[in-house]
């Protein structure tokens, strides 16, 4: 039933990050698909409902019952796995469909991740999905990305699905999030302009800038003295200021 989509328990995603997962995999129909990160699984069951193959990448073997027949389990650094296995599709002519980032989830890590992808000759027509980019430290590697390096990058959206900033769960942290990027070989963008979405605000900044004000406030009360409050608002001001310039530049993303 379409339902037990968002009634699984176990799936550490949001329902909006649940449905466009389930839209892309729908569409795409991988006949080979890369998840790093496995966890518990559960996104990787829903991968591998709508793919010919599944690869997926984690520190430790997770222990999945009745594992999908068509996941193969990959234990280990997935910096170290990762471009082997890649270069051994590469070999054989295959294609990466879909990918999804959800491993390591500093920032070093996670570029290196997506890196991996990027300059591996077996995503050259594919879909990959990161997650937790509403996350500061995860944003800051995915924005270190050179995409503008891989002409066959056609499109970049970090705040694909917007991130959260919890209050019951996860209280003044920032996480979930997806972004997408969209890899055309046939497609390439030389003189057609940058690939990443530039159109709107930063999401992740943004949402960072809202817990700073918002930390300063206590329950019933408000903001903690006008002093302050008035350091705080400036200090925001500051950074969307610094975020305009960079988005002017070109900077993020280029």
């Amino acid at each position: 039933m379409a339902i037990d989509l968002f009634d699984d328990p176990i799936w550490q995603m949001s329902l909006g990050e649940r449905a466009a997962i389930e839209g892309l995999l729908s569409a795409v129909r991988p006949a080979l698909a890369i998840e790093v990160g496995t966890a518990e699984g559960a996104c990787l069951r829903r991968i591998a409902m709508h793919s010919g193959e599944v690869h997926s990448f984690d520190l430790i073997t997770p222990s999945i019952p009745d594992l999908p027949a068509n996941v193969r389990l990959h234990t280990g650094d997935s910096h170290a796995l990762l471009p082997e296995v890649l270069a051994g599709f590469a070999a054989e002519g295959r294609n990466v469909d879909f990918a999804l980032v959800d491993g390591d989830h500093s920032a070093d890590g996670v570029r290196r991740d997506v890196e991996a992808l990027l300059a591996s000759p077996a995503v050259g027509d594919t879909v990959i999905v990161l997650h937790d980019t509403g996350n500061e430290v995860v944003r800051t590697g995915l924005d270190a990305v050179p995409y503008g390096a891989y002409p066959k990058v056609a499109h970049v959206d970090l705040d694909f699905v917007p991130g959260h900033l919890g209050r019951d769960r996860f209280p003044g942290e920032l996480w979930y999030g997806l972004g997408l990027v969209v890899v055309a070989a046939d497609r390439p963008a030389y003189g057609s302009g940058p690939a990443v979405q530039t159109d709107r605000h930063h999401g992740g900044e943004l949402l960072a800038i809202a817990r700073d004000v918002l930390g300063g406030r206590e329950p019933g009360i408000g903001p903690r003295g006008y002093d302050g409050r008035d350091r705080r608002l400036a200090d925001a001001y500051r950074r969307i200021d610094e975020l305009e310039r960079r988005l002017g530049d070109g900077a993020l993303g280029a």
